[in-house]
């Protein structure tokens, strides 16, 4: 009787059970996970002024489309305008082509210096070179408008989006990524509102599941 009862109580039991209707589901995969070799971060890094910032110009490194001002002091006519071409060049005053891409304002200062004075222009040349104009920064993604826009000193990720329109509904605000312009391999990085932009770069707003 004992083994009866004990029978009954385990058929009831499994009948209860097969009558729930309720199964456990595996947890559905995070679809915004992506394979960067870095995880997101969680919040941004406090902002710190530096002298990159406060000029605009910092370590910035010339590309085709920016524009530059050379002011000779010594000698007006050796001052002008350029503007780095596809190739990569300009074409200085009396010097002829001079390859300028990849290079700091500093950098582009030093070498006219010495081309002036190695052809005989300039004994003790006393130059400056300025940022005129940048190469456009890029947004896609979850925002209201996106494509190029005209870059502004000191640009961060959260006015870069401001920028572009804002975010939209679907918007991933902690998974947002950056491809920089002189990045050498295809792999974008992980950024936050308070990352710094640079003309050229790429911001990737995507989009979230849940």
């Amino acid at each position: 009787m004992a083994a009866l009862a004990v029978g009954g109580l385990l058929a009831a039991t499994a009948c209860d059970f097969r009558t729930t209707g309720v199964t456990q589901l595996p947890l559905p995969p995070d679809r915004e996970v992506v394979s960067f070799n870095q995880p997101a971060p969680t919040n941004g890094p406090p902002f710190q002024p530096n002298n990159d910032c406060k000029s605009g110009t910092g370590n910035y490194r010339l590309g085709a489309g920016d524009k530059i001002r050379v002011v000779v002091l010594q000698d007006t006519e050796f001052s002008g305008d350029y503007e780095v071409n596809a190739t990569g060049g300009i074409s200085a005053r009396m010097l002829g082509p001079i390859q300028v891409v990849g290079q700091t304002l500093n950098e582009v200062e030093e070498a006219l210096r010495e081309r002036y004075k190695e052809g005989g222009y300039l004994v003790t040349p006393r130059l400056s070179v300025e940022l005129v104009s940048t190469r456009p920064f890029y947004i896609i993604g979850e925002v209201t408008r996106s494509g190029a826009f005209a870059y502004v000193n000191c640009l961060r990720v959260i006015q870069a989006i401001a920028i572009g329109g804002g975010f939209t509904r679907r918007a991933s605000r902690s998974r947002m990524t950056i491809k920089r312009f002189y990045s050498k391999t295809s792999e974008e990085e992980y950024v936050t509102e308070d990352t710094l932009v640079e003309p050229g770069d790429v911001i990737r707003v995507p989009e979230r599941w849940f």
